[in-house]
């Protein structure tokens, strides 16, 4: 589905981030280092823009950091290169568990799941797994019970 048709989707979201050189930040007043590779953080959009709104927020550099992602995706060595995303009332936390059984690591004990209310490790984690790591994420929201929807992303915008 093109990005377009998912404008106003309201539901849940799976962000591939992929990171090209260390990328050093601070997190709960400690310094963080992520290795470069392919990063995922879940989320979920509720309100009137949708996900399509949300996913194009996290992409621009030029903002204020609101969500703990925000620390990763202003880094000029961070890009969102693609989103799963599906309509659900459900919240994001239903994905960690088996993004974990898809070979995804947590990197961050806490990084987005600040309101978290399942008790997940994070809502940010490392593809460590074989294959294509979109071709994962799709079948995670499938074993979910969710219809996944590839987010197409236009080129990212550097303003």
């Amino acid at each position: 589905m093109s990005g377009k048709h998912c404008r106003r989707v309201r539901g849940i979201y799976a962000m591939l981030i992929e990171i090209k050189f260390p990328l050093r930040f601070e997190f709960r007043k400690r310094e963080v280092v992520l290795a470069p590779g392919l990063y995922v953080y879940v989320g979920s959009a509720k309100g009137a823009g949708g996900i399509r709104a949300r996913v194009a927020r996290h992409r621009r550099k030029d903002k204020k950091v609101r969500w703990h992602v925000d620390l990763v995706t202003v880094s000029p060595h961070a890009r969102v290169s693609g989103a799963v995303c599906a309509k659900t009332a459900e919240p994001e936390c239903i994905l960690v568990p088996l993004l974990e059984e898809a070979g995804f690591s947590h990197v961050i004990k806490g990084f987005g799941a600040s309101d978290c209310k399942r008790g997940c490790a994070s809502h940010f984690l490392r593809y460590e797994g074989v294959g294509k790591c979109s071709d994962a994420l799709l079948e995670v929201f499938r074993e979910a019970g969710l219809e996944p929807l590839s987010l197409e992303l236009e080129p990212a915008q550097h303003s």
